[in-house]
């Protein structure tokens, strides 16, 4: 199973994998106020834009998405797997193939910013934590979150 770009006609589709990921998943890791927040930042609109930007990826199965990634320029964003599917080795085959293209436009380094569930994930695949970045919310909870980046080395798939 290989990954394709993802077209408009399908924007829908993503963002219902992506929100249901996140209204599934993050509450274990997460107050509410920051489930939110990833809700907003991961808009229709947001998924929209990279779309058309081409910077979107997907893992299919007939009609249906299995799991989403995007890249701008070896930053490695929105992966996310359908909650029923996790675990299944889907992220790390559509990490791996993201991983590729970015190598095909001879760049040498991923770079990406890891949530709390996602963070062992990318560990086990060779990122490491290089800074931690936060944001102040609207109560004034913080929100922190790792930045990780992972060598990217040339070698035939």
């Amino acid at each position: 199973m290989e990954s394709q770009r993802i077209s408009i006609e399908k924007v829908d589709a993503v963002y219902r994998l992506v929100q249901q990921t996140i209204t599934t998943v993050y509450p274990n890791y997460y107050f509410p106020e920051a489930v939110e927040f990833f809700c907003q930042i991961h808009n229709r609109g947001a998924i929209a834009k990279d779309i058309l930007e081409g910077a979107v990826y997907g893992l299919f199965q007939g009609k249906e998405l299995l799991a989403t990634g995007s890249y701008h320029n070896g930053h490695i964003a929105r992966l996310f797997v359908a909650p029923n599917l996790r675990g299944q080795g889907l992220g790390g085959r559509l990490l791996e193939d993201l991983e590729y293209r970015i190598i095909a436009q001879e760049q040498t380094k991923a770079v990406l910013d890891a949530s709390r569930p996602a963070e062992e994930f990318y560990r086990h695949r060779g990122y490491y934590i290089v800074r931690q970045k936060q944001l102040t919310l609207e109560s004034g909870a913080v929100l922190a979150w790792n930045v990780m980046e992972k060598q990217l080395s040339v070698s035939p798939r």
